[in-house]
Order: C-alpha cells, then sequence, then structure tokens
C-alpha cells in the first residue's frame, strides 16, 4: 500500500487505498472522507470512504459500526461492502459498491413526477425501509438527495445517505416512523414540485390527483408518529396502488391549496413570494408505540 506523506489526511488521484487507486474525492462525512476509486486487479469501481483528519477512536469506531451494519442489511436498495482495512496511522478504510444512477432530487428539477413514476418510488423505497426497520434500523436522513434511480430503474439509498452508524446501546429515542416522515417529504414534493410545510396537504394541492395517492402522502405526513403508517403499510399500499391505478392515470393538473400565504408561496423555498409567480445517520430504532 502506497500512502504519501502529503496525504495524511486527504488522498490525491493516484495514491493507494489498499487494492484501490483513487481517482477523486466525492463528498466529506461525519465518518470520513469518500473516494471514488478503482480496483488494482478487478475490473469495478467503488466508493472508498477513508476516516479524515486526525485518528479518532470514537470515528473509527463509528465508520467500522457504519460498515458491519451495511453488511449486516443486505438488500439491493443498500450499497454492498466489499473490504475494509486500516492505514499505518491505524485510520481505518472502508471500500463500498458504487450505485450509478440519478438522484431524485435531480429529476425533481424538472418539475413534478409522473403520477406512475411517485407510486414506483413509494413502493421501492418503502421496500427498503421495510427490510431496515424489520432489523430495527432507522435512516433519519432520508431525502431526495440521498435517494438514487438506477439505469435499471431500480430505486436505491446513496451510501451517503448511511453514516454515523449507532449501536443498539444508543440512548437517543427514534421511531421508525421518523422515516415515513421523511419518505413523505419527498413524495409531497415529487407530486407538487414545492416543498412541503404542515399546513398544506396534498390533497389540496392536487384535488385531481389519484385521492388514494394524496391521501396515503397526507397520512405518512401526520404530525403525529401513531397516526402514520409503518413503511411495511406504505409498501404494501403503494403495491396496490401501482397495480390497479397507475396504469389508467389521466394527466391532473396542479392546483392551489385551500390557504396559503397571502402572497403564496416559492416552490423551492416556501416563503411568501409575489403572486404572479407560478436530501443517515443510523440509529438502533425502538418499535413503535401502537
Amino acid at each position: 500500500m502506497t500512502v504519501s506523506a502529503a496525504s495524511e489526511n486527504y488522498f490525491e488521484s493516484g495514491e493507494r487505498v489498499g487494492d484501490y487507486t483513487i481517482d477523486r474525492e466525492l463528498v466529506s462525512e461525519e465518518s470520513g472522507v469518500v473516494y471514488q476509486a478503482t480496483h488494482l486487479v478487478l475490473p469495478r469501481q467503488a466508493h472508498v470512504k477513508v476516516m479524515g483528519g486526525a485518528f479518532s477512536r470514537p470515528l473509527a469506531v463509528q465508520l467500522l459500526r457504519e460498515a458491519c451494519l451495511l453488511e449486516a442489511l443486505q438488500h439491493p436498495g443498500i450499497p454492498r461492502v466489499y473490504e475494509c482495512g486500516v492505514l499505518p496511522d491505524r485510520k481505518p478504510w472502508v471500500a463500498f459498491q458504487r450505485i450509478d444512477g440519478l438522484s431524485l432530487q435531480a429529476s425533481l428539477g424538472d418539475g413534478p413526477m409522473p403520477v406512475a413514476d411517485l407510486v414506483a418510488v413509494l413502493r421501492d423505497v418503502a421496500d427498503i425501509l421495510t427490510h431496515t426497520h424489520s432489523r430495527g434500523v432507522v435512516h433519519t436522513k432520508l431525502s431526495a438527495d440521498t435517494i438514487v434511480r438506477t439505469p435499471e430503474r431500480q430505486l436505491a439509498v446513496y451510501l451517503r445517505g448511511w453514516s454515523g452508524a449507532r449501536t443498539v446501546e444508543s440512548t437517543q429515542a427514534l421511531d421508525i416512523r421518523d422515516d415515513v416522515y421523511a419518505l413523505g417529504v419527498v413524495a409531497f414534493r415529487a407530486l407538487t414540485g414545492c416543498l412541503h410545510t404542515p399546513s398544506v396537504s396534498a390533497t389540496e394541492w392536487c384535488p385531481s390527483a389519484p385521492t388514494e395517492l394524496t391521501a396515503l402522502i397526507d397520512v405518512m405526513l401526520d404530525a403525529n408518529p401513531r397516526v402514520r403508517p409503518t413503511s411495511e403499510e406504505v409498501r404494501e399500499r403503494a403495491r396496490w396502488l401501482s397495480t390497479t391505478i397507475s396504469e389508467s392515470i389521466e394527466p391532473f393538473e396542479i392546483g392551489k391549496p385551500r390557504w396559503t400565504p397571502p402572497n403564496g408561496i416559492d416552490p423551492d423555498t416556501h416563503e411568501s413570494v409575489p403572486a404572479t409567480s407560478s436530501t443517515f445517520s443510523i440509529r438502533i430504532a425502538r418499535s413503535p408505540t401502537k
């Protein structure tokens, strides 16, 4: 393994980490810096995360726990762990599966998503959440920026959405329905083209959209976690919608809700505008209270 003195904290293109050659830096996270890298022998690229900065035992443990957690989850919509190691300065690194595709955030830049596509997003992402929730894991950073659609039109969650693993000893109480709310926020944006605010419902904003869909989004966004459905219930409802509604959906108009700020809502900031204006940390969760 080759590690230059200049790259004590960060790696340059061409440097090696284990059996990988660094191509470029992608993003810096709490638990480390993520690079795009190429295997020296195998014909594959990976995302290699290295603990950044000076050695820190808590961060080192956090990164390795994240790797162990993702390895244990084993779902097609979650990055696989290829291998891991430790650098001479004791900082750990992990090579994760690279998932190619377009984030929903980028897709939503073109406006509201077709209803059939939105139903597929709800179905497939809820399936990922059902898998993780059944193992006591909650993804608290789910957003349109962390969800990616692959070239095969499958849904997955980017590596950067799974940072910050916590063990079952975590003292912070979380509800798995927090993820359901986050998915509801994504669905509201995909349906309306606007950010969600508690005062506006999907049913009011899109009265001509399928009522079964808008009702599902609204209950996912309920302020009371006990009222929200589980991720499994969302998945099953979306499966039903995909077979009974999405094939015969007619185009619909996005209307105004029954109440808006006096001058309307900006679709990006949700701040008042003139009337003429038209994206883990992961923690072990408790089961929701019935």
